[in-house]
């Protein structure tokens, strides 16, 4: 796990919720607070949608958060910023696997459970923190590495 402070809060922000850049994650879970707090789970309610959509997104236990973005973004913009804002991030399923392969991880890749990316901001400091979880018990610590440095290079 590694914690990253954003110096360039608008520029980030303005990459998160209007560009492309993040749109290979998952989300998890949102908080905002502005006038009311909101909050976000990103699990998908299948039993919502007929069984058409039902098939077509089998696979996705989560909404892209290139889908859900609009709807983030619609709930903090205004001329005041937002109390706080917290959102976790997952790299989806087939970032994972690419992510392993590439690195010749001495993990399955069945056996990571997820790569989260948390965006904080509260009281006008944005940081970012990275995570790993593992469905198995390992003292080796190159996935987190691994996780950590292509966070710093690709999305910081």
């Amino acid at each position: 796990m590694k914690q990253f402070e954003i110096e360039e809060t608008g520029k980030f922000m303005s990459e998160l919720l209007t560009g492309e850049r993040y749109d290979s994650f998952y989300l998890f879970e949102a908080r905002i607070k502005t006038g009311i707090d909101y909050n976000i789970n990103g699990k998908i309610n299948k039993d919502f949608f007929d069984s058409d959509d039902r098939d077509i997104m089998a696979a996705e236990e989560y909404i892209d958060w290139k889908n859900i973005k609009p709807t983030v973004y619609e709930l903090i913009k205004g001329d005041k910023l937002p109390l706080s804002l917290k959102l976790i991030l997952m790299f989806n399923r087939e970032n994972i696997t690419r992510l392993a392969e590439m690195n010749n991880l001495p993990i399955s890749e069945n056996d990571i459970g997820a790569l989260f990316f948390n965006v904080l901001y509260e009281k006008g400091k944005l940081t970012v923190t990275t995570g790993t979880s593992v469905k198995t018990f390992s003292l080796d610590k190159t996935l987190d590495h691994v996780w950590d440095s292509t966070v710093e290079k690709y999305y910081i």
